[in-house]
């Protein structure tokens, strides 16, 4: 079995899914079963049977039951009957049979089929001939296994297919039949010939057969002509059930138009009925109702009839009145009725499923709804295969899309499979539309795992990325918070707020100087290592390095609020920390003494930035750039003219402030930095290796002088500066102090005179 077939195969199962959801449907079709069950088959014997019994039906029901039309799905053909053997008797009943079938005209409709296999006889009978095998052809179409001469004669008779499209319909289930199959040929007449002949032999010897012209004649062994048909004939078998529709309304072939797309029925000039094909040839039938239907299905046995009919006679014989009124009314049931008479007996093998029997069912069913689909005009219509495209392209690109996003999108995507699986039920239950729902269904889940499975692998690739590009950067933990974010860091360059934090080593030329280059490598390996560690620590992200300098950012590439306030702890812990290492290199007792004295200075600023990879095509790093960052390299630098060690702008103390920050700190200056014409506040951090009781006093002191200073009381300022300077934290190597730059300061424009318009801020003309 081809992948095609087993997605032919369950599309056929979610029909049958349709069916059950639908339900049953009435119809406005006034049919009645005639059953051929175990008591018909125990009161007639087993077969073959005596066809005497059918013309006793046919004459119960058109006659006296005064029938519509009756249709029998029992093929009645000479293979069913050679075995007899009383033959004389076989004939007879042929002929009772036949009279009955002549005398109610076109109101019976007998079952013809094509088996396509050896009957016991050993003739190989016909395949039935469809029109897309390419082999379809009016003038080479067999004729099929079917009643012949004396039940039916040339113009007497209506024959119907009972043969499934099984090639369509794909399963066990029955849902198409054939159409119609045309033929224009002398088969129909050779097949009524052959059964004329061996009628007549019985009864008169050998008839002679001659062709004369566009005839053939039979003569008796007298030379009397007993019978003339035409060579050549055109003629068009419908299926069963269609040709049971015609029949009830007293229509004929000629009735019927055939297009290469519908079935087109004619009475008294207008379309009566469009009934469309699928392959130019077959019907799909509307399956209203179950076998055992809960919309009750009318069903007599056919012995109840035969036995019925046989009463009949029998009290019009005699004379009995009351008898024979008696009966006439129990065949009343039958008035104006759709008669199908079907073998039901399982043991007669005519059975299958539908869609609403797993068990199979007797197959007279099929022909049955074939005819409601038609009387109520309740005919299936699937989309074409460009609709079908179109429906799959469109149902796979949605939810592919609604699938690559997360959260209400991915439940949509969700929702919207569902939606059109409920819509290909609704459809059909109200409109009679099988839309497809395998292949879209299969073809979107397809592709949405597809697309789910390379988001995945995106997403992992992503992953990756961000580790590879910022794992040198920012502390692992932080690198496993912006992958879980699922934040793009917005590479390439995008504006935020950071604080910046510039580092660098006092006296670091000296230290080239006096170091030999392994000693001078070892030691910045373990003072870089240790610095690192600590702003990582507080989400930091590593900028580069510069010789002995650090550039961090706090803020970037994983947002955090609280930015400046891990920027002025991380900064304190760098001060703490390479005291720690101060300690500890003294203690190793191999380190010269400007190794000993060794200070970092450090400064930080907080204010918009452009983050992203700068470069060239060919090498770029992450880092930050703009006028906040050059403040910040400004406040490292500018610190070694006050004689501190970490300094911040107003902007970050204020921000770190905000958080709840227990920062020692004072205030330094207000000044306007080269390059810009803002006047910025500066402060000074104390961190836990200066003495808290120290900075205490010194900061009450120095800021107090500081007021005088900003208000130009210089005279008063540099007596306070002078005081404050005894206060200073005792930093032994430190080259100067605040109170030592801003006394001088004082003195210089106490001696040239201050600057005009003074407004608290110092002018710096030197980075």
């Amino acid at each position: 079995m081809t992948f095609s077939g087993v997605l032919d195969g369950i599309e056929e199962e979610t029909l049958r899914w349709r069916y059950l959801v639908r339900g049953e449907l009435q119809s406005k079709a006034p049919i009645i079963y005639v059953d051929l069950d175990a008591e018909t088959v125990s009161y007639m014997g087993d077969r073959p049977w005596d066809r005497r019994e059918f013309g006793v039906l046919l004459h119960g029901l058109l006659g006296v039951g005064d029938a519509r039309v009756v249709s029998i799905d029992i093929i009645l053909s000479k293979f069913g009957a050679g075995a007899l053997l009383d033959l004389e008797r076989a004939l007879k009943g042929d002929a009772f049979m036949g009279e009955a079938v002549e005398a109610h005209g076109q109101r019976v409709v007998l079952a013809a089929a094509y088996t396509g296999v050896k009957t016991a006889y050993g003739v190989d009978t016909a395949y039935l001939p469809l029109i897309r095998n390419d082999n379809y052809a009016p003038k080479e179409n067999p004729f099929p296994e079917a009643p012949t001469f004396p039940i039916i004669q040339f113009d007497i008779g209506r024959l119907g297919l009972a043969n499934v499209d099984e090639e369509r319909s794909g399963g066990t289930i029955p849902y198409f039949v054939p159409g119609f199959v045309e033929l224009d040929s002398y088969r129909y007449s050779f097949h009524l010939i052959e059964g004329l002949r061996r009628f007549k032999d019985s009864f008169m010897n050998e008839p002679f057969l001659k062709v004369v012209g566009d005839e053939v004649v039979l003569t008796d062994k007298d030379g009397f002509t007993t019978d003339v048909l035409p060579m050549q004939h055109q003629m068009t078998i419908f299926s069963l059930g269609l040709e049971t529709f015609l029949a009830s309304y007293g229509l004929d072939d000629k009735a019927v138009e055939i297009h290469p797309e519908a079935l087109v029925i004619r009475s008294a000039g207008e379309v009566f009925r469009r009934i469309p094909l699928v392959d130019h040839q077959s019907i799909e039938v509307n399956w209203f109702q179950a076998w055992d239907s809960t919309i009750r299905n009318n069903r007599v046995s056919m012995q109840a009839i035969l036995r019925n009919a046989d009463a009949l006679a029998a009290a019009a014989a005699s004379g009995d009145a009351d008898g024979v009124a008696e009966l006439e009314a129990w065949f009343t049931r039958f008035k104006d009725k759709v008669v199908l008479v079907g073998a039901v007996d399982p043991l007669l093998k005519d059975i299958s499923p539908t869609p609403f029997n797993r068990e199979p069912v007797p197959k007279v069913g099929l022909h049955a709804n074939l005819y409601r689909t038609i009387e109520d005009e309740a005919y299936i219509l699937r989309v074409q295969m460009p609709v079908t495209v179109g429906i799959i392209s469109l149902l796979t690109l949605s939810v592919s899309m609604l699938a690559l996003g997360s959260g209400v999108p991915r439940m949509l995507s969700i929702l919207l499979l569902i939606g059109y699986g409920a819509l290909t039920f609704v459809t059909f239950a109200q409109f009679n539309w099988i839309l497809p729902l395998v292949a879209p269904i299969g073809s979107t889940l397809a592709a949405a795992l597809t697309v789910v499975l390379l988001k995945l692998g995106s997403e992992e690739w992503q992953r990756r990325r961000i580790k590879t590009l910022f794992g040198a950067y920012v502390s692992p933990k932080l690198v496993d918070e912006i992958v879980e974010s699922n934040q793009d860091p917005k590479l390439g360059g995008a504006e935020a707020e950071i604080t910046a934090l510039f580092s660098d080593v006092e006296g670091f030329s000296t230290l080239s100087e006096e170091l030999s280059p392994d000693q001078l490598v070892s030691l910045m390996n373990e003072y870089l290592g240790a610095m690192t560690e600590v702003f990582q620590s507080q989400a930091g992200t590593l900028d580069k390095y510069v010789g002995d300098a650090i550039v961090t950012m706090f803020g970037m590439p994983l947002p955090v609020t609280d930015h400046a306030l891990r920027a002025c702890l991380s900064a304190l812990e760098m001060q703490e920390r390479h005291a720690d290492l101060r300690a500890k290199w003294a203690k190793s007792g191999k380190w010269p003494e400007c190794v000993l004295n060794m200070r970092t200075r450090i400064g930080l600023n907080t204010g918009r930035a452009v983050i992203g990879n700068m470069g060239s095509e060919m090498r770029f790093n992450y880092t930050m750039m703009g006028d906040s960052v050059n403040l910040a390299a400004r406040c490292e630098s500018g610190g070694k003219s006050y004689g501190v060690y970490t300094m911040v702008t107003e902007t970050t103390l204020n921000a770190a402030l905000a958080y709840g920050a227990k920062l020692n700190y004072r205030k330094l200056d207000c000044v306007v930095v080269k390059g810009r014409h803002q006047p910025v506040e500066l402060y000074e951090l104390w961190d836990s290796s200066i003495d808290r009781k120290a900075t205490t006093n010194c900061k009450a002191a120095y800021e107090a002088a500081l007021a005088h200073y900003f208000k130009g009381d210089w005279a008063v300022a540099l007596a306070a500066f002078e005081a404050s300077e005894a206060l200073e934290p005792s930093i032994a190597f430190a080259p100067t102090t605040p109170s030592k730059l801003l006394a001088a300061r004082c003195r210089q424009f106490i001696f040239e005179g201050g600057p005009e318009n003074w407004d608290g801020a110092f002018i710096l003309t030197s980075k």
